[in-house]
Parts: structure tokens; sequence; C-alpha cells
């Protein structure tokens, strides 16, 4: 695997490799995040802990990205920024879902991803929001394992529209690969951002 370049955090200066911080750039709207990387022209990078984010979006944070884009720029608005981040996140969660069931990764349903987890330890669950807490209830008496690998996201409906599912789906279980490494990295930099 290629190593990729490091980058240092605008607010903290921490380093980290380039996928660890989120890109950020200025375009003629405004400054936008460029969550893929594929944006053109000079970028500053942030952490994605609220610490940072909250220390880059407060009154005079903007100095920090104005030095590293080299141009006068206002800081992103709060919570604008935020509601950006999480969408651009969803999106990458959900092309991830899709590659996994593409790549023969993923169960779905109560019993077939509970199945698939036994036979297949240390993959990713997907749980919907809205699952009901007896089948949360359940579903944690029932696993072997680490339940730190258990995440919420979106709801049943687009989870089974993610994955092609003819019916709403509750439950999915990504077999333990690269993209269940992958979705588990993007899941929890969800969760870090999330304003609930």
């Amino acid at each position: 695997m290629k190593a990729q370049p490091e980058r240092t955090c605008i607010a903290c200066r921490r380093k980290g490799k380039k996928g660890e911080l989120v890109r950020i750039t200025d375009s003629p709207a405004g400054v936008i995040i460029d969550y893929t990387e594929k944006l053109p022209g000079r970028g500053a990078y942030i952490c994605p802990e609220k610490e940072c984010i909250e220390k880059l979006l407060k009154p005079g944070g903007g100095a920090a990205l104005s030095r590293a884009l080299k141009r006068n720029v206002a800081p992103p608005a709060g919570e604008a920024f935020y509601e950006e981040l999480s969408a651009k996140i969803k999106r990458k969660v959900s092309a991830l879902l899709g590659m996994a069931r593409k790549a023969g990764l993923l169960e779905y349903g109560f019993d077939a991803a509970l199945g698939a987890a036994r036979k297949a330890s240390g993959g990713v669950i997907v749980v919907s929001d809205d699952l009901a807490e007896n089948s949360r209830r359940r579903l944690l008496e029932k696993i072997s394992g680490d339940v730190s690998l258990i995440y919420n996201f979106s709801d049943k409906e687009a989870l089974g529209a993610v994955v092609g599912a003819p019916e709403p789906v509750g439950i999915i279980y990504v077999k333990p690969s690269e993209l269940s490494r992958s979705l588990a990295s993007e899941l929890s930099l969800l969760s870090k951002v999330s304003r609930g």
C-alpha cells in the first residue's frame, strides 16, 4: 500500500496522514470542504475533531485558514460546515456499502447479518437509526466479539435502497476487509462530527 503524504492541521498543528485530515479549499462560492481531495488549487487541512473544527469556526479562526490558502478568506459558517461535512461523509458511507454489496462482502437482515458476523468476526455491523429497541437488544445479546464495531447510520428505507434490497433494512454486516475498515473509519468520523 502506497504511503500517504503527511499534512498539518491548521487548528492544532498536529501532523497526520492526508486521508486522516479533512481538506478545505477556496472556490468562487467561498470556502468548501474537498472531502474527495480532487478539487484543484491550494488546500488547508483540519483534524476531524470537534475541538479543531470549533477553533476554525470561531471569530478569528479564519486567520489560520487565510494563511494556509495564501489569500484572505472568511471562515466557513458553523452549522453549514457541520452539515456539509456530515453530508459528504454520509455519501461516502453509502458508496462504501454499495461497493461491499457488489463485492459480496455484505449481508443484511437480522438472521443473515448475525450469521455472517458469527462466521467471519471482525467486520462492521451497521444498524439503522430507527431499528426497534427490542431488535437492538437482541443483537447485542447474540453478538460475540467487538461491539465497538457496531454503528448507527441512516434509516431502514435508506439502508434498504443503498444495498439494493426490495424492503427496508435494519441491520447490515460487512465482512472483514479493506472496505469494512474504511467503512468503520467513515462511520467513526461521522459520529465525531455529529451535532446531535
